[in-house]
């Protein structure tokens, strides 16, 4: 589980830039989660609450905007979303539930151009 080290992280920061500007209390975090980076919202903000105890943002609020994955086909010059599979019983183990084929042409000839981000968007202060 990868939600600690990055909340850990975000509170690091947070807290860091707070200070550099005599924030007191942080009271609110908007964060932009990339869905390719396979980290989920609800341990992310559960583990938050815990890595952010004793620090000014321990009674911060952590929203979250989630970013779709995005791909760019090279064969065809696609850009947009990723295709999704049907909900099929055989992938309710798995985690991702997507492809990174060209829906258009099918090519798998193709790059990652977003849904990665893990951006630190806002912080509200005091």
């Amino acid at each position: 589980m990868h939600e600690f080290a990055t909340a850990q992280k975000i509170v690091r920061t947070v807290v860091s830039v707070a200070m550099r500007n005599n924030a007191k209390v942080i009271n609110e975090i908007l964060l932009e989660l990339g869905e390719l980076t396979f980290v989920n919202p609800d341990q992310l903000k559960f583990v938050f609450k815990i890595a952010a105890d004793k620090s000014i943002a321990k009674d911060a609020i952590l929203n979250i905007v989630s970013k779709p994955g995005e791909i760019k086909c090279k064969d065809c010059g696609y850009e947009g979303g990723l295709k999704y599979e049907e909900d099929r019983p055989e992938f309710h183990s798995m985690a991702v539930l997507f492809t990174l084929d060209c829906p258009k042409c099918k090519s798998k000839n193709t790059e990652i151009i977003g849904g990665r981000e893990l951006t630190i968007k806002n912080i509200k202060v005091v």
